[in-house]
């Protein structure tokens, strides 16, 4: 009887371990440090994440999912000299996607949209 109640938890124990590493290593999602920005008022791009990707700097914007936890977020963006932004940590993945960020006086540019699994500030 011992044997079956601790193969019982064992299981249990085995089976609860798995779903928390499903749950923090979400298939096709990237970790990184990024900075939320706003610098339209000084001829920049509107709202962006902007990510260093080694090589080079990328630009994303959240899909229509997303939105709302970035808008939590530019609620606490402190503007400095016209710019609003932003450190933080992004869970995300690319949607194949991209969409048209205002970028200065009536000009657009495309950037890559995201979907956010997390965000939270540093």
């Amino acid at each position: 009887m011992q044997k079956l109640l601790f193969l019982m938890f064992l299981l249990i124990g085995l089976q609860t371990c798995t779903q928390d590493d499903n749950v923090a290593k979400l298939e096709g999602y990237s970790e990184t440090e990024a900075i939320l920005q706003n610098q339209l008022p000084v001829d920049g791009c509107d709202w962006h994440f902007g990510v260093d990707l080694v090589d080079e700097w990328g630009q994303f914007v959240p899909d229509a999912a997303s939105k709302p936890k970035v808008d939590a977020m530019i609620k606490l963006a402190e503007p400095q000299f016209g710019i609003s932004q932003i450190k933080v940590k992004l869970r995300y993945r690319l949607t194949g996607k991209e969409q048209d960020v205002q970028c200065g006086w009536g000009k657009t540019s495309k950037m890559a949209e995201i979907e956010i699994a997390s965000i939270e500030k540093l």
